[in-house]
């Protein structure tokens, strides 16, 4: 057995990651923790499925982080699992669909874009995730059209301004990764 962590500055990155390793991997997504700005995703299984889950959610990060390092820890001791201060809520339905992720520095910049986002297509937001060094993440739902237009206003808007920090898009999202990110 075997945990797997992959952390980032910000918090889309660690949502991009979950997803990926999820997808590439017999793991179980545990959960996730901030400090300090950064971000680290937690998931668990064999040995083997942990390595490879780690390969894609680091590649999968890369592309939306700078600052992305991961680690396994192979047979961890029972504490290690207390790192996981938020864990997946698997009472929450996952609503099926495309997820978009829009992340800036500061509030009012993404109040802003989130209600633009729903403006220009039907999606709601999800949630709006805020982590330690002024880190906003808002999660869009919705049809793949629909979360791509919406994105593509709330990055144009964004995007503008020296607070953008990125943005990401994801088809058909696990349902662990909504269970894990979405309203708690």
């Amino acid at each position: 057995m075997a945990i797997g962590m992959v952390e980032v500055e910000g918090v889309a990155g660690i949502i991009v990651a979950a997803d990926a390793a999820c997808k590439s991997a017999e793991v179980e997504l545990l959960g996730w923790d901030s400090i300090g700005g950064f971000t680290t995703v937690f998931f668990s299984g064999s040995i083997s499925d942990v390595a490879a889950a780690l390969r894609s959610g680091e590649e999968a990060a890369r592309q939306v982080s700078k600052k992305v390092s991961a680690a396994a820890l192979n047979q961890p001791e029972p504490a290690c699992f207390n790192y996981v201060t938020v864990p997946v809520n698997k009472e929450l339905q996952a609503t099926p669909g495309a997820l978009g992720l829009l992340e800036t520095q500061g509030y009012g910049l993404q109040v802003l874009a989130n209600d633009r986002m729903v403006k220009a297509a039907q999606v709601e937001v999800a949630n709006v995730l805020t982590v330690h060094n002024r880190v906003v993440c808002s999660l869009i739902l919705g049809e793949v059209g629909a979360v791509k237009e919406a994105l593509a206003v709330g990055r144009e808007l964004a995007a503008a301004s020296s607070r953008f920090l990125c943005s990401a898009f994801i088809a058909q999202p696990m349902p662990q990764v909504l269970q894990a990110f979405g309203r708690r």
